[in-house]
């Protein structure tokens, strides 16, 4: 199989002949392009002071009964770095590109994704978007495994032993690569020659952190440290499965219409704002990548007369999703049809 060429992330070219693209203003697109460095600190800001104050609480009431409700809000709000991973990734949160890597790089260890290679993975994800055997992120894969989907991905397990294997590997240059498998595209094969040592530099410190806090917890006795590093996306995964396996879920394959292939689901300030970074904003966001999170509400409301009626909250999101899911299991061809104006 031949290789894909990947766009650096922010240089992606969505040519308009190809894909769609919503009708806006040009002068209006522009200022939505804009990054705003004072909304980019206030978010900053107000996550990591979440994060840290409710580790402190979690800390405080470690050996009470009260380190249960604290560890749900404490690994929810950790598990959803995952959000901060992604925007930092696409460097449209701030205007200097070095604050965009600085806080992608502390995302991407807390959201547990190996920072060099998932940068050309997503790329390549914006580019190849629910492209079979293209597109590396794809969370409903068909025939749909219905156990796999709601069970042992609820909590991450799949994508973080697969995580936690491919750091193993990386650390010690081992790649697997298309000309192994003809059958299949690896992340070994969209990563430049010129980044492959910082991949492997970046899976090392990775490891070495991992090995670190399991000794930590060795040397104190106490399960805390790998409550408070390690296992967070596995305790706290379940809310950010249910907002980020809404973003294709069911919908068709191999199309170039991001109506077709993405959903837009309107959430309130805490879900979508707080911790989902306003990704709720589905569509918008593939049709148009380089416009900050902050900046999807505008937007939405600017094209939404263009785009498939927007699910009102994860119920009636899941209302969609979870019969198609189930039929998928059993047809694969079957495909969610978004209406929208031509």
């Amino acid at each position: 199989m031949s290789k894909v060429k990947v766009e650096e992330i922010n240089k992606i070219d969505l040519d308009a002949k190809t894909w769609w693209q919503p009708q806006i203003d040009k002068q209006t697109f522009k200022r939505l392009l804009k990054r705003d460095n004072s909304k980019a600190w206030f978010h900053t800001i107000l996550y990591f002071s979440a994060l840290i104050l409710s580790g402190i609480i979690t800390c405080l009431t470690w050996g009470t009964w009260f380190a249960v409700p604290a560890l749900f809000i404490y690994g929810t709000i950790y598990a959803c770095s995952n959000a901060r991973w992604h925007e930092y990734g696409h460097r449209s949160v701030f205007k200097d590109r070095k604050l965009n890597d600085f806080f992608y790089y502390i995302s991407s260890f807390l959201a547990f994704f190996e920072p060099i290679s998932w940068r050309w993975s997503h790329a390549n994800h914006h580019s190849k978007t629910r492209h079979q055997d293209l597109d590396l992120e794809i969370a409903d894969p068909r025939p749909t495994n219905l156990g796999v989907l709601f069970f042992a991905e609820f909590f991450g397990y799949y994508r973080l032993k697969a995580e936690f294997t491919k750091i193993i590997k990386h650390s010690f240059r081992i790649f697997q690569k298309s000309d192994q498998d003809d059958t299949k595209i690896f992340i070994s094969d969209l990563v430049p020659e010129k980044e492959i040592n910082k991949m492997v530099i970046s899976s090392r410190i990775f490891l070495l952190i991992i090995i670190f806090t399991i000794s930590l917890s060795f040397y104190l006795n106490s399960f805390l440290p790998l409550l408070l590093i390690v296992t967070p996306q596995i305790y706290g995964g379940p809310i950010l499965w249910l907002l980020a396996f809404t973003q294709h879920a069911g919908l068709k394959f191999d199309s170039f219409d991001h109506r077709e292939t993405t959903r837009t689901i309107i959430l309130g300030p805490i879900l979508g704002t707080f911790l989902y970074s306003n990704m709720q904003y589905h569509i918008e966001h593939h049709a148009c990548p380089q416009v900050p999170f902050y900046n999807l509400p505008e937007f939405h409301s600017l094209i939404k007369d263009q785009l498939p009626k927007s699910n009102k909250g994860l119920i009636d999101a899941y209302r969609e999703i979870i019969p198609a899911i189930i039929k998928q299991s059993k047809d694969p061809s079957y495909e969610i049809a978004k209406q929208f104006p031509v």
